[in-house]
């Protein structure tokens, strides 16, 4: 096999080249997305001594992301913001699981003259979106990626890799489960408990603090039921975006059933990949294109590289030559290496319909294209400005309340901060976290002041601008408080000219409280 050993100049050099230019996608692409801003408000609130918390004095889990979210807190300490934390720690992290990958296909390829599966993995246009966007998606990607991969070698230290997974996302813990059954099943007991104790303990850290066993998150997004029909969509839109993916898919099935069938102790591996695409299917996905797809991604790209590796080493042996499927793959292996690195490399923007791109495609986004980089700019924003008012607010409108700094903030989309809301039932299914009913009596029990944007458009409510980097904003007053808004309405990006025009016209008293929106039933 030694004799077989690939060009070690070529090999290294068009790794270096393909790295690298991944990462240099990475940094064109880098983005940050507004829910990002929610664990920026958590970690900021940790740092700042009021807990680890969305509302001083309220605990609610309003992250799904706990490691991560201490990491970000942790930044303030160093002085670095979230905003930079993040992004350039998701492309380390990004840039990690492609070394990862390199150092596998390594240890393991011969004859080969370029790195087949890190040029594939390299060019998977979702990689470079998610290497940033302020979410916990790349570290998150890397530790399944690694704890996979030292599940494979039977490593005692996959354990700490699927902690600290579980510990950045929930998912993680259906991994962990199963290794933690593998190694019982092997009578191997001190490793899987001691794990398992640690899991434990964070769970009872969660109750303790939250009074609750799950995230909010779990109430606000996983928890409204039955979701396939949706969760079809979202595995096609994968497709949609990858057309030639599904001869990955192909191959790892085939790479699995192997697993399975041949190699019994992998089938708790096995098991735990099923159950986390059985789980996304159940769920609906997500609403972010392909984002809970790329956790395990990589691993299912290595499975499909590991089957042609395979192939390839069978069909250099003499006795295969005579069989007919080994003499045609050995015929066409670079065909198959093609497809294979086609497979990442083409991609077709799911939401691009002749030279015009619709919003969703079934309620299936993509928020880089909404975002750009805007986000990424901490300028433009009156810090502060609203610290003496209550305000609702809707997903996108997170980074608003990360910096103007609200007295009280609702997320009043989903709930993802307030556990009451999170719970809500919801009347029919639409947009994954964007299908709680919002009603009047929300707004009044929370004693909201303002509205961030009007969802209740048969409520002819009163609104001031806020100028946000010259553009114009509308924010909707439910509570007129004369002092606050007043306050408010002295600072240079605000004007309530049209707010005190209405008053005129109506002959209010500008010094009186006044309420504008509805004690009724919605």
């Amino acid at each position: 096999m030694n004799s077989l050993k690939r060009n070690i100049l070529s090999y290294y050099v068009i790794a270096i080249f393909i790295i690298g230019y991944a990462i240099y996608q990475a940094f064109h692409w880098k983005w940050i997305c507004d829910d990002a801003y929610i664990s920026f408000l958590y970690a900021r609130n940790l740092w700042e001594g009021n807990g680890l918390v969305f509302n001083v004095g309220e605990r609610v889990e309003g992250y799904t992301n706990f490691l991560w979210t201490i990491f970000l807190s942790i930044g303030y300490g160093f002085g670095i913001q979230p905003q930079i934390l993040s992004v350039y720690s998701g492309i380390f992290f990004f840039l990690a699981m492609l070394l990862l990958f390199f150092k596998e296909e390594n240890d393991k390829s011969f004859g080969l003259f370029y790195p087949l599966l890190v040029i594939h993995l390299s060019l998977f246009y979702h990689f470079y979106i998610f290497a940033s966007s302020g979410l916990e998606t790349s570290v998150f990607t890397f530790f399944i990626s690694l704890g996979l991969l030292l599940w494979e070698k039977r490593s005692n230290h996959v354990f700490l890799a699927f902690l600290l997974a579980s510990l950045i996302r929930p998912e993680g813990a259906l991994f962990l489960s199963f290794v933690c059954l593998d190694w019982f099943s092997r009578r191997q007991y001190f490793k899987p408990i001691l794990y398992g104790f640690l899991f434990l303990c964070f769970i009872g850290f969660r109750y303790h603090y939250y009074s609750e066993f799950f995230p909010n998150t779990f109430y606000a997004k996983g928890n409204k039921g039955s979701y396939l029909s949706q969760g079809l969509y979202y595995f096609l839109y994968l497709i949609k975006s990858y057309p030639l993916y599904p001869f990955v898919i192909f191959l790892s099935g085939i790479q699995l059933y192997h697993l399975l069938y041949l190699q019994k102790d992998s089938r708790f591996m096995v098991s735990a990949l099923f159950l986390y695409i059985i789980y996304l299917f159940y769920v609906g996905g997500d609403f972010m294109g392909n984002r809970f797809w790329i956790p395990v991604l990589p691993f299912f790209s290595y499975l499909a590289f590991q089957r042609l590796q395979y192939w390839t080493n069978q069909s250099q042996i003499e006795s295969n030559k005579k069989k007919y499927f080994y003499r045609m793959y050995a015929k066409n292996s670079i065909l198959f290496s093609f497809v294979f690195i086609l497979s990442s490399a083409i991609y077709s923007d799911p939401l691009k319909i002749k030279e015009n791109r619709i919003a969703d495609w079934h309620g299936i986004v993509e928020e880089r294209m909404f975002y750009d980089k805007h986000l990424l700019d901490s300028s433009g924003y009156d810090e502060d400005a609203l610290k003496a008012l209550r305000v609702a607010f809707f997903g996108a409108q997170a980074h608003f309340i990360y910096y103007l700094k609200p007295n009280y903030a609702f997320e009043a989309e989903s709930g993802l901060t307030d556990k009451i809301y999170s719970k809500k039932q919801i009347l029919e299914r639409g947009r994954i976290g964007h299908e709680t009913q919002l009603s009047y009596e929300d707004l009044n029990i929370r004693e909201i002041d303002l509205l961030l944007d009007n969802r209740l458009p048969e409520l002819d409510l009163p609104f001031i601008i806020y100028t946000w980097r010259k553009v114009p904003l509308r924010f909707y007053l439910w509570n007129y408080h004369p002092i606050k808004i007043k306050t408010l309405c002295k600072r240079k990006d605000w004007s309530c000219e049209t707010l005190y025009s209405k008053f005129q016209t109506e002959k209010w008293e500008v010094d009186s409280p006044r309420f504008f929106g509805s004690n009724g039933s919605k």
